[in-house]
């Protein structure tokens, strides 16, 4: 893994904003090391680029990575799949996956779960990968953009609490989006309800 960090760091050093495309690009997919890393380290640099630069760079690699995830899945994943799990399994883990693939993905854009493991279980399952990209743009968009501007704005400071804030700030969007759609789903109930004809019990039966 150190090997791998110096790698990066030297991609990075030598190229600039295009290997922090290319590290972010291959992260989203296989590369062990979050592009969070090489993000914070341009910024922390002496006459570092603009943080709306580096963190838009550092997103279209990643979103774009994501795609080559989900390809990998599509097309290399399942037969491994079905290796090492009993059909019915993967049969369950699917279904789960259609129905709540985009919040998955976009807590593990936003967060530091493994995005890599989500982009490829989206095309092994063939999640829409239009969804996909849609999740990954907010997901790691709101992230990198987060990460970027409180670099930006507090330096080394803020790197002590960089888990503890992304992980707050996706308890606060899913408790957000939990009550959102708690209170859509009772409020179209109450709505065709009374949309319902009210029958008058002193009409005689015919």
């Amino acid at each position: 893994m150190q090997a791998l960090k110096e790698w990066a760091f030297h991609i990075v050093q030598t190229y600039g904003l295009g290997g922090l495309f290319g590290v972010a690009f291959i992260e989203s997919s296989f590369f062990p090391v979050p592009p969070d890393v090489l993000l914070i380290g341009i910024l922390l640099a002496p006459s570092p680029p603009e943080p709306f630069l580096v963190a838009l760079v550092c997103t279209v690699g990643s979103v774009l990575g994501a795609g080559l995830g989900w390809i990998v899945g599509a097309y290399g994943g399942y037969p491994l799949l079905h290796r090492l799990f009993k059909e019915e399994k993967v049969r369950a883990v699917e279904r789960l996956y259609q129905r709540y693939g985009l919040y998955a993905i976009f807590i593990a854009a936003f967060t530091p779960i493994p995005y890599k493991v989500f982009t490829i279980a989206s095309g092994v399952f063939r999640y829409s990968i239009v969804g996909m990209i849609l999740a990954s743009v907010v997901g790691r968009g709101a992230r990198f953009f987060i990460v970027a501007y409180l670099v930006h704005f507090y330096g080394e400071a803020i790197l002590k609490q960089f888990d503890r804030v992304l992980i707050v700030s996706t308890i606060v969007l899913v408790v957000g989006a939990i009550g959102y759609f708690y209170w859509r789903a009772r409020y179209g109930r109450v709505k065709r309800l009374e949309r319902q004809p009210v029958q008058n019990p002193s009409t005689p039966e015919k």
